[in-house]
């Protein structure tokens, strides 16, 4: 933690708070207002400590620095010519990058490193679009379209496109969505190990969901902050409902990989992935 949020010194603390307000949260006060008399959530729901401030501060900072900066080095290639195999393997810098962020999380370095593995292999496919909406500063390529048209079928893009779309109401918070994905990343149901892994058991599932809480409670926090109680509960909604939507395009999409493509032209985390290994 820096020194600057230790300081013993109230006012120092006051002037702290009133600064990471300032920058992340800026919300008009009669409306800060009007949503506390409307809020039944409990106080301490409502209110970031010092300490969950500086794990915001600390976590954005990281997401943009290993995931959103890095991100800006992939080499662009022209989708026009480009097949549905390059697509994927060019994923894999994502993956990567995506990965470098995972491990800045303090909670996700002290699990044990093969579940730190299984969770990857398992939740990563399903967060990878929320990354591309952060990248892409919520807006879509337009030539992705056509590609994916070409690439698997029209009806399979309007999905995504539509599952993508409900993640633009985030776009005066960003921060919420880099939240969502230290909350995802730590699912426990294992829905993406093939049949072949059933047998895959998690080290620490009780550690993995007590930190999984962690992050939903530091989330909750943020929303009311931000919104109203209803928009809180709807921010909520949305993100739980696109998680799994796209949780059921990914299988779409893997399956499409199995009956067209073949494994041997993925590279190695692009195959681990999308369970081709």
């Amino acid at each position: 933690m820096k020194k600057e949020w230790i300081r013993v010194d109230h006012q120092r603390h006051s002037n702290q708070l009133k600064r990471l307000s300032n920058s992340h949260f800026n919300q008009d006060q009669t409306t800060i207002i009007q949503r506390k008399k409307r809020s039944v959530y409990p106080m301490t729901m409502n209110c970031l400590s010092i300490d969950e401030f500086s794990q915001i501060e600390s976590m954005s900072q990281n997401y943009d620095l290993h995931a959103l900066n890095n991100s800006q080095l992939i080499t662009i290639y022209s989708l026009n010519s480009s097949t549905l195999t390059d697509f994927l393997n060019n994923e894999e810098k994502v993956y990567k990058n995506l990965i470098e962020f995972f491990k800045s999380i303090p909670q996700f370095q002290q699990i044990d490193i093969e579940d730190q593995i299984l969770l990857i292999k398992c939740n990563i496919t399903h967060l990878v679009h929320i990354h591309h909406v952060l990248k892409d500063n919520f807006i879509e390529n337009s030539q992705i379209g056509f590609q994916m048209t070409q690439w698997v079928n029209r009806q399979f893009h309007e999905n995504m496109s539509k599952n993508r779309l409900k993640l633009s109401r985030f776009h005066q918070h960003p921060i919420i969505l880099k939240i969502s994905l230290a909350i995802f990343i730590f699912s426990i149901n294992l829905s993406r190990l093939s049949s072949k892994q059933f047998d895959c058991q998690l080290n620490n599932p009780n550690q993995i969901l007590e930190n999984q809480n962690y992050f939903l409670t530091l989330l909750i926090k943020y929303l009311n902050r931000i919104y109203n109680e209803n928009d809180s509960n709807k921010a909520i909604q949305t993100l739980v409902f696109q998680y799994l939507q796209y949780q059921l395009l990914m299988d779409q999409m893997e399956l499409f990989i199995q009956n067209h493509l073949t494994d041997q032209h993925f590279l190695p985390l692009t195959k681990s992935v999308l369970r081709l290994t």
